[in-house]
């Protein structure tokens, strides 16, 4: 066996191990991308699994650090013995739980570790939505998707195999150009040229060119798939304005027809800060809130808030939490197990 043989088979077998866990306790927008590259895992055979990113970096963690990602896929109910047995594992001294909710913040609060708001998550209620966006509530996405249609733009859902290869390619390049020239890891599941299972992909094009690709990953309840995770959207840079809106809208409304219950529009990081019921790291969050209104050329914070908005679903807030606490450089370490920097 090869080495790449090698590796795709212990994927295969991790990913085997991981989904059963995953269909059954996957709600959370969060919960497919445990499944991304380079993660690792504290896996409980009877109650679930933490995913994490793993970091040592000689500033900022000379000892290791743990990233954990989303809440635990497990029952809310076990949440607290997980999290136990996870303690109880070699490297858990220091960790940093990202986009959280409010059952494992409150668990995580109890047990006197400092938690601090870190934005707000989205969710559309299918089945109460308008899409035919009439009313003065949905203006700017009625006008942004009829300039779309006005100029042209197709939308078609399929496979990711279907496409041409260097086109995509191409318009990933072109994209991530635009963004940097990386991505963020850990928090955006990024792009995966094979297909997967439950995996929706819609993309738009305009006399035959490709402009637009949207990835909506799947979140389940007891074995079902109860709704999508927006995850993840490419765009050249002169595709016609509200393109990415024609592509949500028009899978918004397939997902609608299907009896599905929701759509996940995913973060808006630092949104919507207060000082929270928490005990908390006040610096943090004023350096949250300073980010989200002068750091556009970190990721556009305020931008991202105005576009979801739009949609008109519901936000609650997600949380972060540290073991033991949340200096600075341990913040900075989050930073850079995320490839902010």
């Amino acid at each position: 066996m090869s080495v790449l043989q090698g590796l795709q088979a212990a994927a295969d077998s991790r990913e085997a191990l991981l989904v059963p866990y995953l269909r059954q306790h996957g709600r959370g927008c969060m919960a497919y991308s445990t499944l991304q590259p380079g993660l690792q895992y504290f896996i409980h055979e009877r109650l679930g699994y933490l995913a994490y990113l793993r970091l040592r970096h000689p500033l900022f963690a000379p000892r290791g650090l743990h990233v954990v990602l989303g809440d635990p896929i497990a029952a809310v109910a076990d949440y607290e013995a997980l999290l136990d047995a996870y303690l109880q594992s070699p490297g858990a001294a220091a960790t940093v739980f990202l986009e959280i909710g409010e059952a494992f913040a409150a668990i995580l609060s109890r047990r006197g570790f400092p938690v601090n708001e870190m934005g707000v998550e989205w969710e559309i209620d299918l089945a109460g939505f308008d899409s035919e966006l009439r009313g003065p509530a949905y203006s700017h996405l009625r006008r942004w998707r009829n300039k779309a249609r006005k100029e042209g733009v197709e939308v078609v859902e399929g496979r990711i195999s279907q496409l041409d290869r260097d086109e995509l390619m191409a318009l990933n390049r072109e994209w991530l150009g635009r963004k940097g020239g990386h991505e963020f890891i850990g928090l955006n599941r990024p792009l995966t040229l094979q297909d997967e299972d439950d995996v929706r992909y819609f993309w738009a094009t305009r006399e035959g060119r490709l402009l637009s690709l949207a990835i909506f990953d799947p979140m389940y309840r007891d074995g079902e798939v109860i709704g999508y995770l927006h995850n993840l959207s490419r765009i050249v840079g002169d595709a016609p304005h509200g393109t990415n809106d024609l592509i949500v809208l028009e899978a918004l409304g397939r997902f609608q027809a299907e009896g599905r219950e929701l759509l996940s529009l995913g973060l808006s990081p630092f949104a919507l800060l207060d000082d929270g019921r928490y005990p908390h790291k006040p610096y943090l969050s004023r350096m949250f809130r300073f980010m989200f209104r002068h750091c556009p050329f970190i990721y556009p914070f305020e931008g991202n808030f105005f576009h979801k908005d739009k949609y008109r679903g519901r936000h609650f807030k997600v949380y972060l939490a540290s073991i033991p606490g949340l200096s600075l450089y341990r913040v900075l370490g989050v930073f850079k197990a995320l490839q902010v920097f």
